[in-house]
C-alpha cells in the first residue's frame, strides 16, 4: 500500500523537488550563475512570460497602425469605398448582360432566326407618319420644361423667392 500512495504523490512531489540549473564557462570552467528551480516555478515563469508578450502583442496591434494589415480589420472609409465599388462592379455586370442579349438578338434578326410565330404584314403608309412621331429623341421644348421642374425641385423655396427678388432668374413662361 505503501508503494501505491508514493506513486499517487509522486507528480506532486515532482512539482516541488529542486533542481539546480547552472552555467559555466567553457574555457575557465568557472561557474557563472546558478538557479535553484523547481517545476512550478518554472511552470509559473514560462507562463508569466507567455502572458506578458501576448499582452505585448495584442496592445502593438491595437494602439499602432499595424492594426490595418489585419484581414477584415479596416477603416470606415475604406469600407464605404468598397461598398461604393460592389454597386459599381453589379451595375457593370447588369449592363454587360444587357449588351450580351442585344447583341444576341440582332444577330438572330440579321440571321433570320428570330421568328415568333406570327408574320408582320403592317405596312406604314409614310405620307400618314409623322416626321416628329418617328424622332427617337424628345421635343426641345419637353426638354426645356423637365429642365426647369427639375431645378424648381432641387431648390429650396426661400431660395427661389430671394432670387426671383434680386432678378437673377429666368422669366417664367405662361403655361398653356
Amino acid at each position: 500500500m505503501s508503494r501505491k500512495n508514493n506513486r499517487r504523490q509522486s507528480p506532486l512531489k515532482k512539482l516541488n523537488s529542486h533542481y539546480r540549473l547552472v552555467f559555466i564557462d567553457d574555457e575557465s570552467l568557472e561557474e557563472v550563475a546558478s538557479f535553484r528551480l523547481t517545476l512550478r516555478k518554472l511552470y509559473v515563469l514560462f507562463s508569466t512570460v507567455f502572458v506578458v508578450v501576448v499582452t505585448i502583442t495584442v496592445l502593438l496591434l491595437l494602439v499602432t497602425p499595424l492594426k490595418y494589415y489585419i484581414p477584415g480589420y479596416g477603416s470606415n472609409r475604406t469600407n464605404i469605398q468598397i461598398l461604393k465599388l460592389k454597386k459599381n462592379v453589379d451595375s457593370l455586370s447588369d449592363l454587360v448582360a444587357a449588351q450580351h442579349l442585344y447583341e444576341e438578338n440582332i444577330r438572330n434578326v440579321i440571321n433570320g432566326k428570330y421568328y415568333d410565330g406570327t408574320p408582320d404584314t403592317t405596312k406604314l403608309d409614310m405620307n400618314l407618319v409623322r416626321k416628329e412621331a418617328m424622332s427617337i429623341f424628345p421635343k426641345n421644348e419637353e426638354i426645356k420644361k423637365k429642365a426647369i421642374e427639375e431645378v424648381k425641385k432641387e431648390t429650396p423655396e426661400h431660395v427661389r423667392q430671394d432670387t426671383t427678388e434680386n432678378g437673377n432668374t429666368e422669366q417664367q413662361q405662361p403655361q398653356q
